[in-house]
């Protein structure tokens, strides 16, 4: 959750600056380097050649999403497109309940719902809301709900996925995989791109912390309950809230400060109940 949240905060001035699909190709040259590294030890796990390919076609697929949701945030205003498409921890935790036979007592249902719901709440406008249009494309609404599916279905397949090979080695074909979307994309686009931005500090910072997230997130599902890391590892709006009062100088809303009490709250029931 930390990880991914300084991730972002990241993202958001070099998208502004590179555009997504530069984003992501440059910051996969960084991560592709540190997880190559990081795996030598599993790569013994590539015997499993056709689950191998199932990550890397997971991470090219996985591009998708975040296509989707930033083509949505083009179109209409964050405030409308993040509560959205922040829902996905949900379809993650429904599927993996309904098809991976992943139980959650009745309290842990009731804190991943308040997690997700505070999620959903620190980023919600109210009077962006109020002047969108649902049946427009133009509200962004619908890239939102394609970005929110898209991202619930990608960390569900992650699963048995990591169950198989090495949490290391999977976070690595998937990051392959979408830094060859995102070439691709490029390629086809007929963008041009500058190999040397990848040395950019801001570029390797955010692969350093896309790396440790998805590492926590591919470890955290391979031994701990699905719906619980899910949950918490995607419910970044609310850290991204209070890191904006420091990177950023933003002001701290009392919705966000209530928000945070209720996160700690949740988070604080996962393990007690």
């Amino acid at each position: 959750m930390f990880a991914y949240a300084f991730a972002n905060a990241f993202s958001k001035p070099l998208s502004q600056k590179l555009g997504a699909p530069q984003t992501l190709f440059l910051r996969g040259f960084m991560i592709i380097i540190i997880l190559g590294i990081a795996s030598i030890p599993t790569y013994h796990y590539l015997s499993h050649w056709q689950v191998a390919l199932e990550a890397l076609a997971l991470g090219i697929v996985g591009y998708l999403p975040v296509l989707t949701f930033t083509h949505g945030i083009k179109e209409s205003p964050l405030g409308i497109v993040a509560p959205i498409a922040g829902a996905s921890p949900l379809i993650t935790v429904i599927l993996s309940f309904l098809f991976l036979g992943v139980l959650l007592k009745p309290g842990q249902w009731a804190a991943i719902v308040l997690i997700i719901a505070t999620n959903v709440f620190v980023s919600v406008d109210i009077r962006n809301w109020r002047q969108s249009n649902f049946l427009r494309s133009s509200s962004g609404i619908p890239f939102a709900l394609a970005a929110a599916i898209g991202w619930g279905l990608f960390y569900f397949l992650l699963v048995p996925v990591t169950r198989v090979i090495n949490p290391w080695l999977a976070a690595l074909l998937v990051e392959i995989g979408v830094t060859i979307a995102a070439g691709l994309h490029i390629k086809f686009s007929s963008q041009k791109v500058s190999l040397k931005s990848s040395l950019e500090p801001r570029v390797i910072a955010n692969g350093v912390f896309i790396c440790l997230g998805t590492i926590g997130f591919t470890v955290g599902v391979k031994y701990f309950n699905v719906g619980i890391v899910e949950s918490l590892s995607n419910s970044t709006a609310l850290i991204a809230s209070i890191l904006g009062v420091y990177l950023f100088h933003e002001r701290l809303r009392i919705k966000d400060r209530v928000a945070a009490a209720v996160m700690i709250a949740s988070v604080a029931a996962l393990t007690l109940f």
